[in-house]
């Protein structure tokens, strides 16, 4: 058994958006896998990007914001669950005046793994 505290873990600033590792590959047992929290403060964006390998999936804590993935303008509710498969673009875009937050579970993650358009 793990028992993982939010309140331990550091946000980490990235472009845009902040993340916190909740948990690692060694964690996991698991290589490549990646839990993170991840938040967009009000006005803020994760800009359009892409991986090659890596599989997200996203559970979605609050409901603002919204996303673009291939091109296509999506809006989730909390508790909606997606999938970002290798080569699919994603943009997420917090417009509201709350904290969007969400978490994130990374499947054969690879921080090199990343292509900004």
């Amino acid at each position: 058994m793990k028992i993982v505290k939010q309140n331990d873990k550091e946000w980490l600033q990235k472009k845009g958006y902040s993340k916190k590792i909740l948990l690692d590959e060694n964690d996991l047992n698991h290589k490549g896998g990646l839990v993170q929290l991840i938040k967009v403060k009000p006005g803020e964006a994760a800009g359009d990007h892409y991986h090659k390998k890596q599989t997200e999936i996203f559970y979605f804590l609050t409901k603002n914001g919204y996303w673009m993935i291939n091109g296509e303008k999506l809006t989730f509710e909390i508790g909606d669950t997606i999938i970002i498969k290798p080569n699919d673009r994603h943009y997420v875009m917090n417009d509201t005046e709350e904290d969007y937050v969400y978490l994130a579970f990374k499947f054969n993650y690879d921080p090199e793994d990343l292509y900004w358009s």
